[in-house]
């Protein structure tokens, strides 16, 4: 069968989850029914010029159409407090912020002396006031800001802190060792490695230069000691001892930096979509199944639409994403609230290795899985979901 893909459904798809979870003017409000009614529209002039019917549609882009047709905008009511900004929620960019970021890392990285950090602490921290009194200017909010501004944001401002920016060059010399002598040891790479701790996706990310290796990683390893350290550059370099690593990260110290981090990113604010709120899931499944003593992760709708795996559980970010294909009217609560459960107990019981190799599913976690109450009910579901996929 002939499968048609539309560039641009899904991402609108994700613009009216975002935008509906948060305060919405009536302007803004006016704006997305046009958006919406203008893409169906155009979708369904295109199939019928093609002959074709929906499930022709690739499965993402025909779960997209399906969540924009399932949403019903003439029943939203626009916030008084939320006019004329709207529009701004999750679209504003800072420019030049990763930058000054990427910049003060890389200078902390070269290993000047007492004097020169100290000025690249006070560029930090000016850094910090100036965006804050921009923001102030502009009628910001963190809410805003696109995600990668949120997080240069809460890094400028967590460094601005002098004892925090000290952990930091901690971190670097405790890391520089290791790094260079698996960078000297390589055949790809050259010392001395500039170690970078920065807002970023994954664990790591190596780039060779003619004169050294600048090696990146995410902020909270800064919390992370001198044994973690090596068996991070071991990875880094050799792909070796990734179980070692992911147990580094789920440890205190760098769990403690990434949910401070977290707190001055607004990430507890930025789990509502179009009909389901991740924080309010988290909320309920934490008082039913773990006496409201399990620490919050961060939680978070995924960008795409997935036919089969409807949760994840990120160790190295302690992330709970969950698939906006269960972001629908038509879908239970209970539904959400199973997927946010199943992906808690793969928190709250760790990693288990066999062999060397990860094993999520164990027996203990199946044991674990069955306590929650409606669980054939939830599965019913998503299997339902996964056939339409």
């Amino acid at each position: 069968m002939k499968r048609l893909r539309v560039r641009g459904i899904v991402r609108l798809a994700n613009l009216v989850r975002r935008q509906l979870g948060s305060p919405i003017s009536a302007a803004a409000l006016e704006e997305l029914r046009r958006q919406v009614g203008d893409t169906i529209e155009q979708i369904e002039l295109l199939l019928d010029d093609e002959g074709l019917k929906p499930d022709a549609l690739s499965p993402a882009n025909r779960k997209a159409l399906e969540f924009l047709k399932g949403v019903d905008l003439d029943s939203v009511e626009p916030s008084k407090t939320a006019e004329d900004e709207g529009h701004l929620l999750g679209n504003v960019r800072i420019t030049g912020l990763k930058g000054r970021v990427d910049d003060a890392a890389l200078r902390v990285a070269e290993a000047p002396g007492a004097a020169e950090l100290g000025r690249i602490h006070e560029e930090i921290s000016t850094a910090a006031e100036q965006i804050e009194e921009l923001m102030a200017v502009e009628s910001l909010r963190l809410e805003h800001l696109k995600d990668d501004s949120r997080r240069r944001v809460a890094w400028l401002n967590y460094f601005a802190d002098r004892e925090h920016f000290d952990a930091y060059v901690g971190a670097v010399a405790r890391a520089r060792p290791a790094f260079d002598r698996e960078a000297a040891a390589s055949s790809k790479y050259a010392p001395p490695v500039w170690v970078c701790f920065v807002p970023m996706k994954g664990i790591f990310r190596l780039r060779g230069y003619a004169d050294g290796t600048r090696a990146t990683m995410p902020t909270a390893m800064i919390g992370l000691g001198a044994e973690a350290m090596a068996d991070l550059a071991a990875m880094a370099f050799r792909r070796e001892g990734r179980q070692r690593v992911l147990q580094h990260v789920l440890a205190e110290g760098y769990r403690a930096v990434a949910a401070e981090l977290d707190e001055l990113a607004g990430e507890a604010a930025r789990t509502a979509g179009a009909h389901h709120d991740l924080g309010a899931a988290f909320a309920r499944v934490s008082a039913a199944y773990f006496d409201a003593g399990l620490p919050r992760p961060r939680l978070a709708w995924s960008q795409s639409y997935t036919m089969r795996k409807f949760g994840h559980y990120d160790y190295a970010h302690d992330t709970v994403m969950v698939s906006s294909t269960l972001d629908r009217a038509d879908v239970p609560a209970f539904v959400v609230d199973y997927i946010v459960f199943h992906e808690l107990l793969h928190k709250q019981l760790g990693l288990t290795w066999r062999n060397g190799r990860k094993a999520a599913h164990t027996p203990q976690f199946r044991r674990a899985e069955q306590r929650f109450k409606q669980i054939d009910q939830a599965r019913a579901v998503l299997q339902k979901l996964g056939k339409r996929g």
